[in-house]
């Protein structure tokens, strides 16, 4: 099966140049016939043999040799690399359109080395440091399994077919860089994605911002809404500033900014965002965003294809290319091996 190595050296060699496109089309023609159970008529692979074994004839007579008698199997076990490895390439792409990540589904495969993400930037994070917040367990996912989600501010659509809940802070710069992916999703699928976003606070400072959000949510929802958006927009630093997030409330025309300021200092919004606090605790996270869609988690900004390949909505036309593909190329496998003996 060296004709199959040489098929994919010269096939990339033939890009730049004439003579190695000639060489990989009798590469080609070679391994079409190998694997309909045909004989190599171009002779390459004696050739190939030929030149291989005769340069280590010239420098090592002895090894030439021995590489000349187990030509064969040197070459399988070479091709058998070579497939395994186009394999193991194949599957990392896969996850990675899928996925996000070239290793998998899980958050550990999430963070681990990806070919096509060098950086990592799809998989980072910023880590919680809140006082309040319990450590992640170690080696457990993060979960909304048992979760009470009611306690978060909801968009509610009319038919409700998937759940996305998004778990970021508004001084992350991961959050915010993920965030407008998040809005096209919602916006693209607002008939039937149920959505909760849940405020992660990375410092007791911000627990005002919670209690703000939760009166807004109350009064209007909408006004919430526009509120959450316009606290992604702005800069961390900004975000910092408590003058500068309830100048944006006093901007909001639907509500008024002092009910709402005096709901959050009562003594039931301190209940609400200590229910809240407990919830998230029992999520196990490690920082955000963490995103759950449906029963998938990621961590780390991934791009919005890898959100919708989990909604129920979404056909799978790669993987369904893929399984074509396949099916083609064993039919005209069996068609030559069958009736093109020649």
């Amino acid at each position: 099966m060296i004709c199959f190595i040489a098929l994919i050296v010269f096939g990339i060699l033939g890009i730049f140049s004439a003579t190695h496109r000639k060489i990989a089309l009798e590469a080609f023609d070679c391994v079409f016939r190998k694997i309909t159970l045909r004989k190599c008529s171009t002779g390459l692979d004696v050739r190939i043999k030929s030149s291989i074994t005769g340069r280590f004839l010239r420098k090592n007579p002895r090894t030439g040799k021995l590489i000349y008698k187990h030509f064969e199997i040197i070459s399988w076990m070479f091709t058998i690399l070579l497939i395994a490895s186009l394999v193991w390439t194949g599957i990392s792409g896969y996850n990675y359109y899928v996925y996000g990540n070239c290793n998998g589904p899980s958050v550990d495969d999430q963070s681990g080395l990806c070919l096509f993400d060098p950086t990592g930037s799809n998989a980072e994070i910023t880590e919680c440091d809140n006082e309040d917040l319990t450590a992640q367990t170690e080696g457990t996912e993060p979960t909304i399994e048992g979760i009470d989600l009611s306690l978060f501010p909801t968009y509610e659509p009319k038919e409700s077919q998937d759940q996305l809940v998004y778990v970021g802070c508004y001084t992350c710069s991961n959050t915010k860089k993920v965030n407008p992916t998040i809005n096209e999703l919602v916006i693209k699928n607002k008939e039937s994605l149920k959505f909760t976003f849940i405020h992660l606070l990375f410092t007791r400072e911000q627990d005002y911002i919670s209690k703000i959000e939760n009166c807004l949510y109350e009064a209007d929802k909408a006004a919430f809404w526009k509120f959450h958006n316009t606290l992604m927009q702005m800069s961390a630093e900004q975000v910092k500033d408590k003058e500068e997030v309830l100048g944006i409330l006093n901007k909001i025309e639907e509500i008024k900014a002092s009910e709402i300021i005096f709901c959050s200092n009562t003594i039931q919004a301190e209940e609400l965002f200590q229910k809240q606090l407990r919830e998230i605790n029992k999520i196990n996270l490690e920082g955000t965003p963490t995103i759950f869609v449906n029963d998938q988690v990621f961590i780390g900004p991934k791009p919005l294809r890898v959100y919708e390949k989990q909604l129920s909505t979404d056909v799978d036309w790669f993987g369904i290319g893929l399984i074509g593909l396949g099916v083609l190329i064993i039919l005209i496998m069996i068609y030559f091996a069958v009736f093109k003996r020649e």
